[in-house]
Formats: structure tokens, sequence, C-alpha cells
């Protein structure tokens, strides 16, 4: 498994007592002695957890004289946040939608050119029961609690859409989310994990063109709701 994906029941806690101490959107002013008395460590100890938290690419710390300030990774954020799930289970019956609202914005057209590939066509059709319009609705997310709810589509299941292989590369899986889009339309959001995208976007797909549908153009206010299981959410 690689450095960056392992991770210790101690990173775990630390990672969640972190996201406590308010290290999820912004750097937070952390002192190992403090990070310590929460995790019942040392000193020393809860030094060495920050660096091996910082070298698995969970963490970015900062320096400021002697201050020193820490956040969070989307990928320590996923960590935490898949555990901590894990832990609210246990005791709760999780919310199992999630919804999420944004302004629309002209991305790269990144979405478009892969839900247009024809090695993807069947596949989308198979897993979500519909061919995509040729061409993604991007969402900035512009609320804390928003981006946390994207970040949270990255530790969930979702629907795996297969990928593919066209005789010169590989493309691999797309995970989605049935959603309903706007209030109105069925679609899905794509929870791409190689992408140009930070967690701040909302990438969506329908079989109509939303845009149009929706009349909508830059700048205005778009709402999804993302159904976190597969047999939930609307069909076409």
């Amino acid at each position: 498994m690689p450095a960056k994906e392992r991770r210790s029941k101690q990173q775990l806690v630390a990672l969640v007592e972190l996201a406590r101490l308010g290290a999820v959107h912004s750097f937070a002013d952390v002192t190992s002695s403090r990070l310590g008395a929460a995790l019942g460590l040392s000193q020393q100890a809860a030094s060495k957890c920050l660096i091996d938290l910082e070298r698995a690419g969970f963490v970015e710390r900062a320096h400021s004289g002697r201050r020193l300030s820490v956040r969070l990774t989307d990928g320590g954020f996923l960590a935490a946040r898949s555990y901590y799930d894990g832990l609210r289970s246990a005791f709760e019956e999780d919310g199992k939608e999630l919804e999420l609202r944004g302004k629309v914005f002209s991305g790269f057209s990144e979405g478009a050119y892969y839900v247009t590939l024809k090695g993807y066509a069947k596949p989308f059709l198979d897993s979500l029961g519909f061919k995509p319009f040729p061409g993604t609705l991007n969402l900035r997310l512009e609320l804390g609690a928003m981006i946390d709810r994207r970040r949270r589509l990255g530790a969930a299941q979702g629907i795996e859409v297969p990928g593919f292989r066209d005789g010169k590369r590989t493309f691999g899986p797309v995970k989605c989310f049935r959603a309903l889009i706007g209030g109105r339309y069925p679609g899905a959001v794509l929870a791409i994990v190689r992408t140009h995208y930070d967690s701040s976007v909302l990438e969506l797909i329908s079989p109509v063109n939303l845009r149009k549908a929706l009349r909508l153009k830059d700048g205005d206010e778009c709402s999804a709701i993302a159904y976190l299981e597969s047999t939930q959410g609307p069909r076409v």
C-alpha cells in the first residue's frame, strides 16, 4: 500500500482532533502540547505524529516564528471524515442524501470530454439509466459547509461506472451519485479523483442540457441533492 494511503488509528484520531481544532478550511494554530493532551500523548509523541501526518500527505504545516499552523489536505479530510462517519454510524443512522448549492461557472470542459467518450456511453447507460448530455454543469461551492459535503462524497461508495481501454490508453472507472438537480431534473454528481478541480467544484451531468433547461448563466445559484445510496435517487 502506498505511503500516503497508510494510516494508523492514532493518525485518524489525530486528524479528527485537528478538524475539531479548526484545521479544515484554513490553517489553525496547533501546539504539540495541546494536541498531545487531547490524544493522551506526550508532547514529543504528538510532534512526531504531526510530522508523520505531513509525510503521509494528510496535513500541511506552516511555521511563523515559534508558532505552528496546520491544515488538513483533501486526503486528510477524507480520511478523517471516513473514520468519523464510521464511528457515528455505530450510534446513529446517518443521512442518506446531501444537498449542495453553488454558483454556475464555465469550466475546462474536462467533464464534457469524459462523458462524451464512446467507451463510457454504454457503461453510463447501464449504471445510471441514461446517456449524459455532452457537457457538465459546474457549480462553484463557496460555503465551507458545502465544500465539506463535496469532500464527503469522495469518502462515500457511490455508483461506479466501469472504465475501458481504447487501445492507446486506459480510462478508469468514474464514481457517481444519483442526484436531483435544480429541484426538477434527474442526473448525477461526478466524483472524479483525477481532475483539475478541487473540492470547491461540483460537476453535474443529466440527460438534458441543464443550463438551457434551468435557464442558468454564469453566476446563477443552483442546487443539487446527491443520494449516497445506489438504490436511492430519481430515475430517468
